[in-house]
């Protein structure tokens, strides 16, 4: 990274970065015929819909139109600076789907899955060659997610009756978008607590569960995680 340069989660890439990822990543050839088109042979391990469509589910749970106010948004969480950066104007969780489909092939294309780098690793992506950006692309042949967003509704129907489904939850499940994380950090919202309700139990959520656990002498054995005690006096109480 050149001196004086910030990095950041989904950075926006310099201009020829793009071509140089790709000519090092797939050797595609290109040839330019008569009519000044261009054909480019199909690269192997091309980035697949299946792929983005993982990349989605981990990052949000599939919104789109998710704003948590962490200073990133959107289906593939975004912060500002790189959306701009990338040619969009407004912010990410505004723009339609097929614009954020779009931004994230332009980005992976750029610094292949660098950007989401838990998530990445989480989902196993490892195809290398380009996302085709554009009308038609893989990207935009998968708009609609495998499975629908969560939401706290769709939350409250998996959790069915409230009761505790056995999970242990704590930081270590920041980057999941859980059904049972929704539901306790909505119970804790109508507890008068301040917090961010996306279905990420992350330190915000930790930080709560063990000042709620040291008030009510609940313990889940260690601070800030939520198991069945914790979960009993907050969600079923």
């Amino acid at each position: 990274m050149p001196s004086g340069q910030r990095g950041g989660k989904h950075r926006a890439p310099q201009a020829h970065s793009t071509a140089g990822r790709i000519l090092r990543t797939t050797g595609a050839v290109t040839a330019i015929v008569g009519s000044g088109l261009a054909v480019t042979a199909a690269p192997a391990g091309a980035a697949t819909a299946d792929d983005f469509a993982k990349l989605r589910q981990c990052e949000s749970g599939g919104n789109y139109a998710i704003n948590t106010g962490n200073g990133f948004s959107g289906v593939y969480q975004f912060d500002d600076q790189t959306w701009h950066g990338l040619g969009y104007s407004g912010r990410p969780y505004q723009a339609s789907p097929a614009a954020q489909d779009e931004a994230a092939a332009k980005l992976y294309n750029a610094r292949g899955w660098q950007p989401w780098p838990s998530c990445s690793r989480k989902m196993g992506l490892a195809n290398n060659g380009p996302a085709s950006v554009g009308s038609g692309d893989v990207i935009e042949q998968a708009l609609t997610p495998a499975e629908p967003p969560m939401t706290l509704d769709r939350a409250r129907q998996e959790m069915g009756d409230n009761a505790y489904k056995g999970t242990v939850l704590n930081a270590g499940y920041s980057d999941d978008v859980r059904p049972d994380a929704f539901v306790w950090q909505a119970a804790m919202r109508n507890k008068g607590f301040v917090l961010t309700v996306d279905g990420k139990f992350g330190p915000q959520s930790q930080g709560i569960a063990a000042l709620y656990g040291y008030l009510t002498r609940v313990s889940d054995g260690q601070p800030g995680a939520v198991g069945q005690n914790l979960w009993n006096v907050t969600v079923r109480s």
